[in-house]
């Protein structure tokens, strides 16, 4: 193995070809999936992987063969060849594809669990060589975000990945009602017991005015269940003391708030078993029907779909995102986006390494990014008066770009600026579009906030691997905890919390959890100062 890798590296450099993105002719190519025969022998060719979500409209081709596979080839350093990944199921699909020998050159997976797996099995390259040796545009995005290889550097002190500056912006966001709440006189509630308030007055006091008790309070899928966690900063590992500690107290507190919830009818009864799909969410549909005073929402497009349907049924529904209560731990932010984000990987095997360097080149150059994201620039977009991207026809250009997001998983939204965000997708002019803007900025305005962090020690994309035995017994004994505390939840005074919380603690004490304790806390002296935590995340906070 390693006299192949070493042949590997003496491998001819493939020159780059740097794009002159925005030229019609190039578009019509691809539009009509011709290629230029002289351009396939001047360049290698790569196999790179792309996530299938099931989303590309049939008249466009398929994830692997369709107008921008073709266009990427014609116009960046090497041939490409897509091998599909199913979204929902990457990590079985690559490790089908490894085992074969016959996974892609570019591997391109959000998971840090895989991305560890794939580097104590010595299944992937590092890529400090390539970039210093090769690299262009990478290596400059590298010199002016340094914490892009925080987040890369696995171990051993090498990179072994590539990846994108997102910007820091949020994830969930707690939206509520507020039409609701100046019907019923009621205020933004700032700690539990309001909250609670406020969710008995939806109950009780008719606020959609239909005559009926069927006011449904909080959703509870699974965004408002990680919100709830968000509030009382239960999030498993917690820094506390400059020292990592298993925190069984605010785990505790968070399970006796939605047994409260639950036993005084302020959540759905059937949440355990109630059946949704995709980003929508498992209660859009009460959403629209104004059945609904808070849930967890989001920053995905289906949430705008969402609120646009609301906004539809009744045109007098106002939402407002608020913070979160603050507890008895303090006053928290629910999960944020990953703001340095790793996403690709080079097979260990690959055959042309230093053409799939260039490709990531191209990949994160802006223009190229644009184009993926929003179409041929002076065919699709426009500049518009904010400075940032408007279509010219969002209907006629939408089946094109439906399905882009596969490959843009090495740009950098945050080289757009502000306009990476919701500017360039929504239109201000429109006035329910300029509604979800304002809610988007009122999220950005409370929970990019230091004051109210978010209370995960980092994100779950850069979590560390544990030695497998202890990886293990550690998804075992968080499995299982997880159930009881559903079960104390549920049951009303048959199994109390207390009796879950002895129970929830044996349980870790079975699974080896004093060992699992001791790594983390061991871990986090070595790596306080070398690993990319949530205090390292706000440097990338971007103005709305």
């Amino acid at each position: 193995m390693k006299g192949k890798r070493k042949d590997l590296w003496k491998a001819a450099v493939v020159g780059f070809c740097m794009l002159a993105i925005g030229a019609a002719g190039c578009s019509k190519e691809a539009q009509n999936g011709s290629e230029s025969p002289k351009a396939d022998k001047q360049k290698q060719q790569i196999t790179i992987s792309a996530y299938d979500a099931g989303n590309t409209p049939p008249e466009e081709g398929t994830i692997e063969k369709n107008r921008w596979v073709t266009w990427m080839s014609q116009n960046g350093p090497a041939q490409i060849k897509v091998i599909s990944i199913p979204r929902t199921e990457s990590v079985q699909k690559f490790n089908t594809l490894f085992a074969s020998g016959s996974a892609p050159e570019l591997i391109q997976e959000f998971s840090g669990p895989f991305r560890n797996q794939l580097y104590d099995q010595k299944l992937i390259l590092p890529v400090d060589d390539l970039i210093e040796k090769h690299s262009t545009t990478y290596k400059d995005l590298l010199k002016q975000y340094p914490a892009l290889k925080k987040a890369a550097t696995m171990p051993d002190g090498k990179m072994y990945g590539f990846g994108r500056i997102n910007g820091l912006r949020p994830h969930n966001v707690l939206m509520v009602r507020s039409d609701w709440l100046k019907k019923l006189n009621l205020q933004v509630p700032q700690t539990p017991e309001e909250l609670i308030s406020v969710l008995k007055a939806f109950r009780d006091n008719d606020p959609d005015g239909n005559g009926k008790k069927d006011t449904i309070t909080l959703d509870m899928g699974s965004r408002s269940i990680q919100v709830i966690d968000s509030m009382f900063g239960n999030v498993g590992w917690v820094i506390s003391g400059d020292k990592m500690v298993w925190d069984w107290d605010r785990a505790k507190a968070a399970a006796a708030f939605k047994k409260q919830l639950y036993d005084e009818g302020l959540i759905d009864k059937d949440y355990l078993t109630k059946k949704g799909s995709g980003y929508m969410g498992l209660y859009a549909q009460e959403i629209i029907a104004g059945k609904i005073g808070m849930w967890g929402s989001s920053v995905h497009q289906s949430d705008i779909e969402t609120f646009k349907a609301l906004k539809k049924a009744d045109p007098n529904a106002e939402l407002q995102v608020i913070p979160l209560p603050a507890t008895v731990f303090g006053q928290f932010s629910p999960i944020l986006s990953n703001p340095v984000q790793v996403t690709a990987m080079i097979n260990a095997d690959a055959k042309h390494p230093e053409a799939v360097m260039s490709y990531v080149d191209f990949m994160a150059a802006k223009e190229t990014g644009q184009t993926l994201k929003y179409g041929v620039k002076g065919e699709d977009w426009k500049e518009g008066s904010n400075g940032c991207q408007q279509f010219i026809d969002k209907e006629k250009t939408d089946p094109k770009i439906k399905y882009t997001a596969a490959y843009t998983m090495l740009f950098s939204p945050i080289v757009e600026g502000s306009c990476g965000q919701f500017q360039a997708s929504l239109n201000p002019s429109d006035p329910i579009e300029k509604q979800y803007l304002d809610l988007m900025k009122q999220a950005y305005d409370i929970y990019l906030d230091e004051k109210r962090p978010m209370p995960d020690f980092t994100h779950p994309e850069h979590i560390p691997a544990m030695p497998g035995e202890l990886q293990t017994s550690f998804n075992n004994a968080t499995k299982n905890i997880g159930d009881i505390w559903t079960k104390a939840i549920i049951s009303g005074t048959s199994y109390t919390i207390d009796q879950a919380f002895q129970d929830a603690k044996s349980t870790w004490d079975k699974n080896n959890g004093k060992n699992i304790e001791e790594w983390y806390a061991k871990w986090y002296q070595d790596n306080k100062t070398k690993a990319f935590l949530t205090k390292d995340f706000y440097e990338f906070k971007l103005k709305f």
